[in-house]
């Protein structure tokens, strides 16, 4: 369990929140939401003991039940599998135990403690998770070091997960995952019984694992009920029924002073001008705060439209003698959106390298239309950004004889404005390297946009602002991403890298989703094939194998008949409180009483269907898996 009561936190000497009183069930899913800077991962540091806090308290979970993410991984030495089984402190201490036994009685209680532990189903944890997140079984026994940065991120994500905890911590868990390893992130997180906090910039993933939103705001945290979508539709009425208030507070406000102006100073009036003095203060101190007006901007219209943009013809890709990509064949035309799908590695950022001419075909070839313009945005091109150089010097290095206002202008819709356009950029964000990337791209006014994750460092208010962009773009769109809120309101048509073939993918994100899912669940269900028949055993050995066997059977089933034992105890007390509001909701007269009661009663109910069933469907995903076991 985590609770907050009453906890101020402050950076510098700015209030991030205050007085923020808060609590997690356990098994509870939350989305930690909110602007860039408004401190939730400061609060993810606090609840790790890592931030002070300026007042009030924070209970959590013992430090070794809480897995959370490291920022920072080093190049370690250590095998990947090794690395992330470190996550389990129950096994590495046990198997500390067992290297340091000095005598039979502490060999014998290590041993005892493995098996209790169950080493093994421990060990294919891990490499279920690290396949889950895009490992295959080669890199399972690579050093870490021998990772790239994005990869090693993985590493610590698998570390985390690996965590026996009652409490996790995940700060933008999606970051470097491809769209496969997301959907699988989200079924396991689904399944697992701790109590989850994810800060994510990503809405769909948010709406499909939360339960609760937190959302930091107005220098306090909000609780609401729900996914990240109902939040927004609860957010929306409470934002509009304040603006509504501020209205009203308005005119109140106008009628007061006009009334204080004119009798203050009169003898008669004093006294009744003093009381409206006090009415403006104390309608002051409640005054409601008005919606923020959301960010937008755009991309320009294309000075060309050419209805044929590029062709493939038999292309092949690849680097060097290595073939990536083969028999490539399609067609963009004028006002295509075009998302593309496929694992890391298959061959995304390949295909886009060479349709952006920054890599020659190996075969085949590529067809480009007259009047073509290629707006390209990758990862790689924030590092590209001159550091000591100011936007506007960017984009003046673009448009050498434009009056500097209209360059100013241009760059106020993405948000560099003031001293931001004339700052140095080295000290920016992430996400404000991407948005000046994005600002650099649409000066250009290309008729083809092909971007490669540009949502990698964007929040959520970004996200959008590109969404409605992209929407509202004239000219043609291919895009990768792992976020499907965006390929999903974009995208028209769907690409699916795989296999070193690009195809058309017939079907929708949901269908991509499913066959991702079936497909790990098949691969982890595929037993490996001897290629030679069995050595004839004696019947000591037979009954010997059969008791190992039985032993194996046993220790699977163990852990499973446990938590079978604990949903189904959780699941009979529900079923009762169920069965009895559908009695009281079944009686007429119970409508005739407080509307609030039945509003309560009506909100319980749901919420209440709603856990038992996904308690029913855990049941069955057991009862499948102790039946697969026997």
């Amino acid at each position: 369990m985590l609770r907050l009561q009453d906890v101020t936190l402050m950076r510098g000497v700015r209030v991030l929140y205050s007085h923020a009183t808060l609590l997690a069930t356990p098994g509870e899913r939350i989305g930690l939401v909110g602007n860039n800077g408004c401190g939730k991962s400061s609060l993810i540091a606090a609840i790790l003991g890592e931030a002070p806090i300026e007042s009030g308290d924070i209970v959590a979970p013992e430090a070794s039940h809480i897995g959370h993410v490291a920022q920072d991984i080093d190049a370690v030495d250590a095998v990947a599998i090794d690395w992330v089984l470190e996550g389990h402190a129950p096994l590495m201490a046990a198997r500390a135990e067992l290297a340091s036994a000095s005598d039979d009685m502490a060999l014998a209680h290590a041993h005892a403690t493995l098996a209790e532990l169950n080493e093994g189903a421990i060990v294919a944890q891990a490499k279920i998770i690290l396949n889950g997140l895009g490992f295959s079984e080669p890199d399972t026994t690579k050093r870490v070091k021998d990772f790239s940065g994005g990869w090693r991120n993985r590493l610590a994500l698998a570390r985390a997960l690996m965590c026996p905890a009652e409490l996790l911590l995940l700060d933008e868990p999606t970051n470097h995952l491809d769209m496969d390893s997301v959907i699988w992130l989200e079924a396991w997180l689904k399944r697992q019984q701790a109590t989850t906090i994810i800060i994510s910039h990503d809405r769909e993933f948010l709406d499909r694992c939360v339960t609760t939103i937190w959302s930091i705001e107005d220098e306090t945290i909000r609780r609401y009920s729900g996914n990240y979508t109902a939040f927004e539709a609860m957010r929306i009425e409470r934002l509009r029924q304040q603006d509504a208030a501020a209205k009203a507070y308005e005119r109140e406000s106008a009628h007061l002073q006009s009334f204080i102006d004119r009798f203050r100073y009169k003898a008669t009036k004093a006294r009744q001008a003093q009381s409206r003095i006090k009415m403006l203060e104390r309608l002051q101190s409640v005054e409601p705060v008005r919606a923020t007006r959301e960010w937008r901007f755009e991309f320009l219209k294309p000075e060309r439209l050419p209805e044929h943009l590029v062709d493939a013809e038999g292309v092949q890709l690849g680097y060097d003698e290595k073939v990536v990509l083969r028999g490539v064949k399609f067609s963009i035309r004028a006002g295509e959106r075009i998302g593309v799908l496929g694992v890391n590695g298959a061959g995304k950022s390949t295909l886009i390298k060479g349709i952006c001419e920054m890599l020659q075909a190996q075969a085949g070839s590529f067809h480009r239309g007259q009047g073509l313009m290629i707006g390209y945005f990758a990862q790689h091109q924030l590092d590209q950004l001159r550091q000591d150089e100011t936007p506007l010097m960017h984009l003046r290095r673009k448009a050498p004889e434009e009056r500097e206002q209209v360059l100013r202008d241009f760059l106020g819709k993405f948000k560099f404005s003031g001293d931001m356009a004339t700052s140095p950029v080295g000290p920016f964000s992430g996400g404000e390297k991407a948005r000046l990337a994005l600002a650099l791209l649409a000066w250009d006014k290309p008729n083809l946009l092909v971007l490669d994750e540009p949502t990698n460092h964007l929040d959520m208010q970004t996200r959008e602002a590109l969404t409605m962009a992209l929407s509202a773009f004239d000219g043609s769109v291919l895009l990768v991403s792992h976020d499907r809120h965006l390929l999903g309101a974009t995208t028209e048509r769907l690409w699916l890298v795989h296999d070193g073939m690009v195809g058309e993918f017939d079907g929708d994100l949901d269908d991509y989703a499913k066959i991702v899912l079936e497909t790990r669940k098949a691969t982890l269900a595929e037993k490996p094939k001897t290629a030679e028949a069995a050595p004839s055993i004696n019947k000591k050995e037979a009954r010997q194998q059969a008791a190992q066997e039985r032993q194996r059977i046993a220790a699977l089933k163990k852990p499973l008949q446990k938590e079978l034992t604990k949903v189904e105890k959780a699941m009979d007390p529900m079923s009762t409180e169920l069965k009895a509001l559908d009695e009281k909701l079944a009686d007429e007269n119970f409508y005739n009483g407080e509307p609030e009661e039945v509003a309560a009663t009506l909100k319980r109910r749901g919420e209440l269907a709603a856990e038992l069933e996904e308690l029913e469907m855990r049941w069955l995903e057991i009862s499948e898996e102790l039946a697969a076991i026997e």
